[in-house]
């Protein structure tokens, strides 16, 4: 018997990537804006957005990559 490995499913491993892809810009935001709001005179106005910034970050790349993996490692009965 043939034991097929199964192959990569490209559609999902294009969604995997567009979500590390909408992480970058967050990854850069993020930390300048919470650099900037730590050295202004009112620091919510930069503070806030930049920690949400960083989170949609670390949960974009976090989609990403479980997405991609999904599309390497899941079988067709999973997907």
């Amino acid at each position: 018997m043939e034991n097929q490995q199964p192959s990569t499913d490209r559609e999902v491993l294009s969604k995997g990537v567009k979500r590390l892809m909408m992480a970058i810009p967050f990854f850069f935001l993020g930390p300048i804006l919470i650099y900037i709001g730590a050295g202004s005179e009112h620091p919510i106005i930069f503070l806030m957005p930049g920690i949400a910034f960083a989170i949609l970050a670390i949960v974009f790349m976090y989609q990403g990559i479980q997405t991609i993996l999904d599309s390497m490692f899941k079988s067709n009965k999973t997907r």
